[in-house]
């Protein structure tokens, strides 16, 4: 019954986790009672395809079993969606929380902190239009898992293919960084730096708040790539060649932040790191220059981290782009198939 197993694979992909395994069960237990009483002895394929057309396409059968509201999005889309919103919802509240505490300790003011609380609301509804105009526009754009089609046909189902299946954890990360940072340079530009004592000013990088719309552009496309991935649950060329787009993007992001601060340290200090350590006793004077120095020599030693950590990942996707298109996981998989078909 291979046509049943991976229709109840299918239908999984759109269920949670947490009630998974419980509802595949359920449905392939369903449907090979229900051959087994309409087909007397063995049942052939296209016994399997008449079945699994009445039973209708898997994203169709998983939406039944979750008949909550979904009609804003789409079921297919609406499970996403919800994670998606609650990953947002979660980081506003921590990063609003991180805020309001910084703001009480620098300069408690009630006033200020009610001003932090009305601007969470209205910044959480920004948010969450965001992300309804992502979504929308992957169902108006027609990004689907699969077109539709009136004469759906159960031979099309994809292959049981777990190491193709995304790291969810991971992603969900990605994407929990991606609206930490669109959050802190559009709604706080003016407050990302350090603070040397309580009372006064932030220090902002001006690197940073020189470059935020291409920084926020590099995250915007990095977060739709990190959507998708988490929608479809598993890697295709389509979305390894998105993310590979995506990534050089924010390697030339992270080229012109790196080299930003490289010219403002040389222009600060004299001679890079070594600079900074032989103007010390001279900026013991001016201890906020002191401290924004020493940030900017931080940040720079980040963004280096994070571009190894980009290159990295963008050549490893590419390789296994690579191995996709030429065809060697499916030759290594027919190969693997006829070896355990010939092993009893």
């Amino acid at each position: 019954m291979e046509l049943i197993d991976r229709y109840v694979y299918a239908v999984g992909r759109y269920l949670p986790r947490k009630n998974r395994a419980d509802i595949q069960a359920e449905l392939r237990s369903l449907l090979s009672d229900t051959l087994e009483a309409r087909v007397p002895g063995e049942a052939g394929e296209e016994d399997e395809v008449a079945l699994l057309k009445e039973f209708g396409p898997p994203a169709k059968v998983a939406a039944s079993y979750r008949p909550e509201s979904q009609y804003l999005i789409g079921p297919e889309l609406f499970p996403t969606f919800r994670t998606v919103v609650g990953i947002a919802l979660l980081v506003m509240v921590v990063v609003y929380a991180v805020l309001l505490g910084l703001l009480l300790f620098t300069d408690p003011d009630p006033l200020k902190a009610l001003d932090v609380l009305s601007g969470f609301i209205g910044s959480a509804l920004s948010v969450l239009g965001t992300i309804v105009v992502i979504f929308y526009g992957l169902q108006y754009f027609d990004v689907r898992l699969a077109k539709p089609s009136q004469d759906w046909d159960p031979r099309e189902l994809p292959d049981v293919d777990v190491k193709n299946e995304i790291n969810r954890g991971g992603t969900i990360f990605d994407i929990v960084v991606e609206f930490v940072l669109l959050i802190a340079l559009l709604v706080f530009p003016t407050r990302i730096g350090v603070v040397v004592t309580p009372g006064t000013p932030v220090l902002t990088d001006p690197v940073i708040t020189s470059h935020i719309p291409l920084i926020v552009a590099a995250l915007i496309a990095g977060l739709v790539v990190n959507i998708i991935l988490l929608w479809r649950g598993r890697w295709q060329t389509g979305t390894r060649l998105a993310k590979i787009a995506s990534n050089l993007f924010s390697l030339v992001v992270l080229a012109v932040l790196i080299s930003g601060h490289a010219a403002w340290l040389s222009e600060t200090t004299g001679s890079g790191f070594f600079g900074l350590l032989s103007s010390l006793p001279e900026m013991l004077a001016s201890i906020p220059e002191q401290t924004l120095t020493i940030a900017m020599y931080f940040i720079q030693w980040g963004l280096i981290i994070a571009m190894i950590v980009t290159v990295i990942e963008t050549i490893e996707i590419g390789y296994r782009t690579f191995r996709q298109i030429m065809g060697w996981d499916s030759a290594l998989s027919q190969v693997a198939s006829q070896q355990a078909g010939h092993n009893p």
